[in-house]
């Protein structure tokens, strides 16, 4: 009897879950629109090491960059894939996913993103993120089309790759692989 009380809890949570998972979706489904707090485990993360050449911009320029690149990926009213395509890791292995995503029902409900906070991180950090050195561990906002956020407190990354930071491609899959029933797309 108390089993069956904790899986009708637990089909409960999930159901209230789905909703906001629906949500998040629309905020990658919209440039990528999707959206939810998620990180790629090891198997479904292909991980590349790049040099960084230079040193890393000043704290504020590298939350700017952020901050736009991922307005850039969640701006659903600009449904151009191109520049969504740019602001993210591999972005260009990614065009399939980002041309279904962009047309979803769900892409209609995010009209950009806003960085809350950013961790700057290198080595060992990167490292159990299956991220590139260096990165960054990102909390961010969904936007609807009012300006108000529709899903808050996501937790993304950013890749410092070719002297710009990036969304981290194991971010973008995340979300895409909700919005695919569990199935990573290609490119992911």
């Amino acid at each position: 009897m108390a089993t069956n009380r904790r899986e009708q809890s637990g089909g409960r949570r999930r159901s209230a879950l789905l909703p906001a998972l629906r949500t998040a979706a629309v905020g990658l489904m919209a440039a990528l629109a999707l959206a939810a707090c998620a990180k790629t485990s090891p198997a479904t993360t292909t991980t590349t090491t790049t040099v960084v050449t230079g040193t890393l911009p000043p704290i504020s320029v590298s939350k700017t960059e952020i901050d736009s690149a991922y307005m850039t990926l969640f701006d659903l009213a600009n449904p151009a894939i191109a520049p969504k395509l740019l602001v993210v890791q591999d972005g260009s292995a990614l065009r399939a996913a980002f041309t279904k995503a962009i047309h979803s029902a769900l892409a209609k409900e995010a009209a950009g993103a806003k960085v809350e906070a950013i961790k700057i991180e290198q080595g060992a950090d990167c490292t159990k993120e299956f991220l590139p050195s260096p990165c960054a561990a990102v909390v961010y906002d969904i936007l609807g089309p009012n300006g108000k956020p529709v899903l808050t407190g996501s937790a993304g990354g950013a890749v410092f790759l070719s002297s710009k930071w990036l969304v981290a491609k194991s971010t973008i899959c995340t979300l895409l692989t909700l919005d695919n029933a569990g199935i990573p797309p290609t490119g992911c």
